[in-house]
């Protein structure tokens, strides 16, 4: 199979692929239906389907398979063949890791029964999963008897599939994904597990691999460890010195190239076992993939990842937030698992929740969607078609809708126009992952307890762990005040992390990055490269004095101003500000919070502010006029802003055609008018009717609903 991937989609043969599935798990569902569902899947315009292929299901006994030769549920082979038969294209997912609501979550139960094959956690016990329906404890993706039952399986799969011939064209499977969900089974605290001898031996060597030799480890920790065999990885966040810090964030980063090995080693055994013919793809049981997940180190050798989402439409932002990173982030961002129904223990998802939502991750920029699950089957609820073949006609006639009007507009081959960026840090989401005050979940409770609109900090220590003050806490504060007083002034932005690369970087106008006293040198140069390239680049609220191994560093600081005068607890646009820097200017004015600095072809602007808590668009909305003037100074001008700060619009070009979406994500309706400086005409893609208005245009908005609004040539 010949494929690529350019400009956020698939091609395939040369042609791009419409990248919209649904899950449909063939063993769950009696044979004989799998074609008469098939059809009803292709009725509402799905020309692709997602399955599992389970390990569990199709073990018998040690080495010893099922693929259809005793029980008709379990023949993939053929279920395969009706697909290709049908014109049905195939993203397999053959784990280890399947969840699905399956017990143990699609390994064999033999696997737990084995504690040498166990994680451990600090202490030495076995770290588990509490999920329904019953718990388990956790494998250790690296130990090499796991890897080798994990590839016996594979290698039997393989060989029930036909292996390349399976691929498309020739078969109907153009994606394979590489382990599920992949996170720690969510225990993301870095001092929960895993401290088995295998995680520890791998740690061991990713700290040789970075710093050479033990000597200059020793210089960096300040300890005398004799060989990298005696080192024993921290096993809670202790720091009482800035010099204490670079070993708590190693063994933090460290939780990222744990994972990212585990998905490497599966994605090697599936390479060998298909071929280099297909793209492999991961995903995360999150929307927002902060640390320990690592999407640019993983696309270093898997093709594109995608998030999973099962939100009500109360979740806006935390949904929003989220696409806004991997729209940007991933080469190919895809839902690849979003809401089609529910499972009996979630929160309860309603149709509306569905359009909402969905037109939500649409249009913040997700190119590709499997939803889960489009054939019902137990444990689950609410799909538009059930499990023996009758369909639910409302959910049917929303898919049918949604596919047919996202390609009558042309929406896969159009772009988001977003000329600004807000990085997250990743060095700070380490420390602040460390700092947390909740284990072992950590920072990624938050994606599933609706904690959003929530204070960011409420679940992470205030303690400075050795550095001039609380680092952790204050830039989950940062990244919050930002965000919601970008969206408060209708600016249209990205979001993205530090290590994202200087081509995309490159991108955008104005780029904005909290920064405190340490930071990355490379990522300070970076930084620092993109404004003397002509771009914007917003620090703030300190000048970087460190680099991450807490030595000395000044690559962005002497570009910056020392503060003339600092108030704590401040007032500003009537709102509450833990403090305020203010700087002295050049002409002898009074003192101000902002300042610009020249910076080769572009702009440094220091912004002085730790922020209070902000918690949504309302709190931010004073912040509302300074956002406008830091970004009509980069040369940004306002396009189609909202007179109502809850409102939210997207904007989509491709030539001379325009597509918006404008969301009411509250329970109000809402009279909104959209000043703009396009003209005109515009068209309710929905309706066909006209909307006039030159300058500016208004719309009344339903509680929780989402207008797409053409013009130009769409």
């Amino acid at each position: 199979m010949n494929y690529r991937i350019a400009d956020s989609r698939l091609f395939i043969e040369g042609a791009p692929v419409s990248f919209f599935s649904g899950s449909f798990q063939y063993w769950r569902i009696s044979p004989e239906l799998w074609g008469p569902v098939l059809e009803k899947v292709k009725g509402m315009g799905f020309d692709m389907v997602e399955t599992y292929m389970p390990w569990s299901v199709h073990e018998t006994a040690p080495c010893e398979f099922d693929f259809g030769e005793r029980d008709p549920h379990k023949d993939v082979g053929r279920f395969l063949r009706i697909c290709h038969d049908a014109g049905v294209k195939v993203l397999a997912r053959p784990g280890p890791h399947i969840n699905a609501e399956m017990t143990y979550f699609g390994y064999p139960e033999r696997i737990f029964a084995d504690s040498d094959l166990l994680a451990r956690c600090a202490d030495g016990t076995h770290p588990v999963l509490p999920a329904p329906p019953r718990m388990f404890p956790l494998p250790c993706y690296h130990h090499p008897r796991f890897q080798a039952e994990v590839k016996t399986y594979f290698e039997a799969l393989a060989g029930a599939l036909g292996g390349e011939r399976s691929l498309y064209p020739s078969g109907p499977i153009i994606a394979i994904q590489a382990d599920n969900e992949c996170s720690k089974f969510m225990r993301a605290n870095p001092f929960d597990w895993d401290y088995s001898d295998y995680a520890v031996r791998l740690y061991r060597s990713w700290l040789e691999n970075r710093y050479g030799t033990i000597e200059r480890l020793n210089e960096t920790y300040g300890t005398e460890a004799a060989s990298w065999q005696l080192l024993d990885p921290p096993r809670r966040m202790s720091s009482a010195r800035p010099r204490d810090l670079p070993r708590m964030l190693d063994w933090t980063e460290f939780g990222e190239h744990y994972i990212n090995e585990s998905v490497r080693t599966i994605a090697s055994m599936l390479r060998e076992l298909f071929g280099d013919g297909v793209p492999l793809f991961h995903n995360y049981p999150v929307t927002l993939p902060v640390t320990p997940l690592d999407m640019t180190g993983a696309e270093e050798f898997i093709d594109f990842q995608g998030i999973d989402a099962y939100p009500q439409k109360t979740a806006y932002h935390g949904v929003r937030c989220g696409v806004k990173y991997t729209s940007a982030m991933s080469r190919l961002p895809v839902m690849a698992e979003f809401s089609s129904g529910s499972i009996y223990y979630a929160l309860p998802l309603s149709l509306q929740d569905q359009t909402f939502t969905t037109w939500s991750i649409l249009m913040h920029g997700i190119r590709g969607v499997n939803f889960y699950m489009i054939v019902e089957r137990e444990r689950w609820y609410g799909s538009p078609v059930k499990r023996d073949g009758r369909i639910r006609q409302p959910h049917y006639d929303f898919f049918s809708r949604l596919l047919a009007n996202v390609r009558a507009w042309g929406l896969e081959e159009m772009r988001c126009e977003r000329p600004v960026m807000l990085l997250l840090n990743r060095e700070y989401d380490r420390l602040a992952n460390a700092a947390s005050l909740l284990s072992p979940i950590s920072l990624l409770i938050s994606q599933f307890t609706g904690m959003f609109d929530s204070p960011p900090d409420k679940l992470t220590s205030t303690e400075s762990f050795g550095l001039s003050e609380p680092v952790a806490s204050r830039y989950l504060r940062t990244l919050a005040f930002w965000y919601w007083s970008l969206t408060a002034a209708g600016a249209h932005f990205a979001m993205g992390d530090t290590s994202i690369s200087d081509a995309t970087l490159s991108g955008y106008a104005m780029v904005i990055v909290p920064t405190y006293e340490f930071m990355d040198a490379a990522v300070q140069a970076k930084l620092l490269a993109f404004a003397e390239a002509g771009g914007t680049l917003v620090v703030g609220p300190r000048s970087p004095s460190l680099d991450g191994r807490m030595g000395p560093c000044d690559t962005l600081a002497r570009h910056m101003r020392e503060p003339a005068k600092v108030l704590g607890d401040a007032d500003l646009f009537g709102v509450h500000v833990d403090e305020l820097a203010l700087y002295a200017d050049d002409d002898s004015g009074a003192p101000t919070m902002t300042y610009v600095t020249p910076v080769g072809a572009g702009r440094l602007v220091h912004v002085g502010l730790v922020p209070g808590e902000l918690c949504s668009v309302e709190d931010a909305a004073p912040f509302s006029p300074m956002i406008d003037t830091l970004t009509r100074s980069a040369g940004i001008e306002p396009a189609f802003v909202p007179s109502v700060e809850a409102v939210d619009v997207a904007v989509w070009r491709k030539g001379d055609r325009l597509l918006l979406f404008i969301a009411n994500p509250t329970d109000s309706t809402i009279e909104t008018t959209i000043s703009h400086s396009s003209g005109g005409p515009f068209v309710d893609l929905e309706t066909g009717e006209g909307i006039a208005g030159d300058s500016a245009f208004s719309l009344v908005l339903q509680p929780y609903s989402i207008r797409a609004v053409g013009g130009g040539a769409c």
